[in-house]
């Protein structure tokens, strides 16, 4: 049971997440408690999938306590390295290398994923998403609903067109952001990971592409081709290279729409701008990756209605 003095904590910035975290004041003892009570689901999610990363050779932060009633994690603290935070200060290439390789060891381990409660990724969960764009984004655009249902049923039509084999871990939210530097270990647990509560079966390149491509920053990608050579090369996937690329664009493309929705949405409920700094970036991450798709249909759609 957890049992702590609020007077022993100092609340830590959590970003867009509904979850409070704390950490002690005292930092020798080096453990932050995490509140998960807006949502018992999050709660038992992130233990369910802590328990399966258990099993796996890197470095996710130990848990002490937990309390059901309370919905409270007391776990290890990382400190203060985050990825993103220090990104610029550091070999940009060796910090995401040592992430990749972090997911190489996930995507090779051959423990079943259905047995341990992950829901599996579908075009449900995919039009969810693309939603958010929608509802946020096309109504600035004052977008009629004609526009709205072709914009729907273009994303429909090509995403049916792809093969997916949704059949490997996905962190989700594998961004700069939920990484932390952990400078004293060796190799890939150099790299921290944390916020894994999401965590879905999907498409294998998922987290790649959250790393790569992240919305927020718009660091030096000149090593993006060959990190998703490297990544493909070492993991057992069962379709060729350029399929996975078209599926990884694919998806890839779809998530910085999201995301766009997501900004304004942020902001409208806050009442502020904080999240809408990053549109510009995310829109170049969109561009890009529309590019490297190639899909017709999918770049006259946006050229429509993503103005820079």
């Amino acid at each position: 049971m957890v049992s702590l003095n609020i007077n022993e904590l100092n609340q830590i910035e959590s970003g867009a997440s509904k979850k409070k975290i704390y950490r002690f004041k005292n930092e020798s003892k080096k453990k932050i408690l995490v509140d998960f009570s807006y949502n018992f689901s999050d709660y038992l999610s992130f233990i369910n999938v802590h328990k399966y990363l258990s099993n796996i050779n890197i470095s996710i932060p130990k848990i002490f306590e937990t309390s059901d009633i309370e919905k409270l994690i007391l776990m290890e603290d990382f400190g203060n390295d985050r990825y993103d935070k220090i990104i610029n200060n550091y070999d940009v290439k060796q910090l995401l290398v040592n992430a990749i390789d972090s997911l190489l060891v996930i995507q090779n381990f051959d423990k079943p994923l259905k047995t341990d409660g992950f829901k599996q990724y579908n075009y449900s969960t995919f039009k969810e998403e693309i939603i958010e764009f929608v509802d946020s984004y096309l109504p600035i655009l004052k977008t009629s609903s004609d526009q709205i249902e072709e914009f729907l049923q273009i994303w429909k039509s090509e995403f049916e067109k792809f093969n997916f084999n949704w059949n490997s871990f996905v962190h989700k939210d594998f961004e700069l952001s939920n990484l932390m530097h952990l400078p004293s270990r060796d190799g890939h647990l150099k790299c921290g990971i944390l916020d894994f509560q999401n965590a879905f079966i999907g498409f294998s390149g998922w987290d790649l592409f959250s790393l790569l491509e992240n919305p927020r920053i718009n660091f030096d990608d000149k090593y993006n081709d060959d990190l998703v050579e490297y990544f493909f090369n070492n993991t057992n996937q069962n379709l060729p290279f350029r399929e996975f690329l078209l599926q990884y664009y694919f998806l890839n493309t779809a998530r910085q729409t999201r995301i766009i929705g997501r900004w304004i949405n942020l902001d409208k409920k806050n009442k502020n701008n904080n999240y809408s700094k990053y549109l510009d970036v995310t829109i170049k991450r969109l561009e890009k990756s529309l590019y490297n798709l190639q899909n017709e249909k999918l770049s006259k759609l946006y050229g429509k209605i993503i103005s820079r």
